[in-house]
């Protein structure tokens, strides 16, 4: 099913809460917004004391009149619903409802999140609010829309309260039926972990030493299946009530810990995003042209999930959080974004497939945790540049939003991962605390290339089909694995395709078990080759790799395998430098049908794919009709006949561009050909 954002227009605006502000001051905000050339706010999802002040009596007046005000300022708005900010009164009636910690203590009200999934008596309080609130605003004009909840998993994505360790005994029975079958996929014979009772059975605890594994992957199966429940509750109180309205939530980063397609599929109409790239400014592991653009991959892994999505929370100010120095959360203050640079950071949205984008906030708040949460205004009402941007911005966006919200992206790579295989990062930790690192690499030296790429889940993926279109694919994590999970893989490379596997991949089950020889052999079928050793690295002593004929020494950091031939089809593409197995096979190519399937040995780096990326001469997809430099991000939008390119530029430098091809630039409404200069955090929208 596709879960896009399918809205008639362009949704422009601001998240505005009016509760946290006087009431006389309301009118004038709303119609400055209005001016400003936004057409919809954001609110309510913080507001579960003002709705519901006492158990049991709601109170909407406050939001009415807030509508109401909308409406006369032609604003529309996308209502939250406030399950992510309980209020005190249920807190402290109700002691169950709180997340527990896996130290065994119970996290108490004056933050957020405060809550955990399972207990009964907080799905009841979240059902009736959600009810409540649906009932009475599925015929108020200004709404067209929910968030369910608020960044779900945020801050903390575990709970281990008495309510989870019952809801997890009633998941495993349901998951495996009886105690002999649930020993037998956690291997419980070592250690003497048996277990002969149900009531044995926990969530993970605090011992001596090293886990169950396989636990562990269930574990994070059952958190993420709690998620689901609790957001797809919501959704379908919401479309039972207001069919016509949209039902979306905001994943915040990754959303970790959820099996992201699956609450896609069952919690919403389409994704959202919060874009804050100022988290990636401050990495000086990246070059300085892709900090902020490292934003992107994240942009992309949400149009895997729905082609066409919305923002709903886009950095508008430096932002920050204070208030930790009792519980370890580190204070911190991201720097202020530079004149164009919030500019650049909404177009890429927009080009990576947002249909919608709304900024955080309105205007900063001044108490509060994120009193240093920077708004369009200043505490003090000053106006900003960053105000005056996104005014020129709303203009733009109108001036090209037809042409928009009838394109979507055309992608020439994807980046494959899978729920399962994220969560094996986290119980591998040697190797899994590299697996963000080893995607970005990847997506950085595509991106340098031009090859715009989607990240997709690997249940997204039934057959050859769903991967038309793509000239390569990478899958960097794919270690558990087994013969169900590659027919559509297979076939994509049979019929013509470039597939990529990286290093500790295939060599486990689905239930955390290493493959014996005869499981392992699809891969080994898949690959054309196996792997005769592998070995940690230690930094300072890596092996490093050589691909020919070029015979550049790269890094091959983190883990090495050494891989061996086993079908005349395969060839060795790269191999190691030093250590024992110096001269043996690093990365190996195999001959399947039409197509090529790539077994990479080591962790990536840029480095290291862009010289695969030359040694399977991929070639740059603009290089028909201009020469970009690679400080350039280019992502394609298409209708079906006419294509319009974004050229993006995140370097504080201005990039020179030719265009060996005349294009027009839908934005500054110019014919373009010959040299071009784009400014330092310039945007074209070119028809090519």
């Amino acid at each position: 099913m596709d879960k896009s954002y399918a809205y008639d227009s362009f949704l422009y605006g601001v998240v505005y809460y009016p509760e946290q502000w006087p009431e006389t001051q309301w009118d004038s905000d709303l119609a400055r917004i209005a001016r400003t050339g936004m057409n919809v706010v954001r609110m309510g999802e913080g507001a579960w004391s003002v709705w519901e002040p006492e158990e049991g009596r709601y109170d909407f007046a406050l939001f009415d009149r807030a509508l109401e005000l909308c409406r006369k300022h032609g604003l529309n708005a996308i209502m939250g619903t406030p399950t992510y900010a309980p209020p005190a009164w249920l807190t402290e009636r109700y002691p169950e409802v709180s997340r527990v910690n896996y130290e065994g203590i119970r996290l108490t009200h004056g933050s957020r999140r405060a809550y955990n999934y399972t207990s009964p008596v907080y799905l009841e309080k979240a059902r009736a609010i959600t009810e409540a609130l649906a009932e009475h605003y599925r015929e108020n004009p200004a709404v067209i829309g929910w968030q369910i909840d608020n960044e779900l998993n945020c801050h903390l994505d575990v709970s281990f309260a008495p309510s989870d360790h019952e809801a997890f005994r009633t998941w495993c029975r349901e998951r495996y039926a009886t105690l002999e079958a649930l020993n037998r996929a956690w291997g419980t014979a070592f250690w003497s972990q048996t277990y002969t009772a149900w009531n044995q059975v926990w969530l993970p605890r605090p011992t001596v030493t090293y886990q169950n594994p396989s636990l562990l992957l269930d574990f994070y199966r059952f958190t993420s299946g709690m998620t689901v429940r609790f957001g797809a509750m919501q959704y379908r109180i919401i479309k039972r009530i207001a069919p016509h309205h949209f039902v979306t939530h905001n994943a915040f980063q990754t959303m970790t810990n959820v099996d992201q397609r699956q609450f896609v599929q069952e919690a919403v109409d389409f994704v959202s995003y919060d874009s804050y790239p100022e988290f990636k400014v401050c990495d000086l592991t990246l070059p300085a042209h892709f900090r902020d653009r490292a934003e992107s991959r994240l942009l992309s892994r949400m149009r895997g999930l729905s082609p066409k999505f919305m923002v709903l929370e886009q950095q508008s100010g430096p932002s920050g959080q204070i208030g930790g120095i009792l519980n370890g959360n580190p204070d911190y203050l991201h720097p202020t974004p530079k004149p164009g640079q919030m500019r650049l950071w909404c177009w890429n949205s927009i080009a990576q497939g947002a249909d919608g984008l709304l900024f955080f906030r309105w205007r900063s708040l001044p108490y509060g945790a994120e009193a240093h949460w920077n708004g369009l205004l200043y505490h003090d009402e000053r106006n900003t540049w960053r105000l005056e941007e996104a005014q020129r911005l709303g203009e733009e966006i109108k001036r090209v939003s037809a042409t928009l919200t009838g394109t979507r992206c055309v992608s020439s790579a994807a980046i494959l991962y899978d729920f399962d295989n994220e969560s094996h990062a986290r119980i591998e930790h040697f190797t899994g605390r590299h697996r963000e690192a080893n995607e970005l690499s990847v997506y950085q030296a595509l991106s340098e290339r031009h090859l715009a790429a989607d990240v997709r889940p690997l249940s997204s993926v039934r057959e050859a089909g769903d991967l038309a279109g793509y000239q390569i694919i990478f899958f960097p994590h794919a270690h558990v694995l087994t013969a169900a999970d590659v027919p559509a893989l297979q076939a994509y490379a049979e019929g013509g395709g470039t597939l990529v596997f990286g290093c500790w991949s295939g060599y486990r089950d689905r239930n955390h078990w290493c493959h014996d020889a005869a499981a392992k052999a699809f891969y080994e079928n898949l690959t054309g080759m196996r792997v005769a050793d592998f070995t940690v690295t230690t930094p300072g002593e890596t092996s490093g790799l050589r691909f020919e004929p070029s015979g550049t020494l790269l890094e091959a950091p983190v883990f090495n395998e050494v891989l061996a031939p086993v079908a005349e089809e395969t060839r060795v593409l790269a191999s190691y430098a030093s250590d024992y197995y110096a001269g043996k096979p690093a990365v190996t190519l195999f001959q399947k049908g039409r197509g090529r399937v790539i077994q990479f040995g080591s962790f990536f780096t840029p480095q290291n794919v862009t010289a695969l990326l030359d040694a399977l001469a991929v070639q740059d997809p603009l290089a028909s009709w201009a020469e970009i430099p690679a400080e350039v991000q280019a992502v394609v939008r298409s209708n079906g006949t006419e294509k319009f390119c974004f050229l993006l530029n995140f370097s504080s430098q201005p990039q020179v561009l030719t265009f060996t091809a005349p294009v027009f630039d839908l934005l500054g409404t110019q014919k373009l050909h010959g040299r071009t200069e784009l400014p330092p955090y310039g945007v074209l929208f070119v028809r090519c």
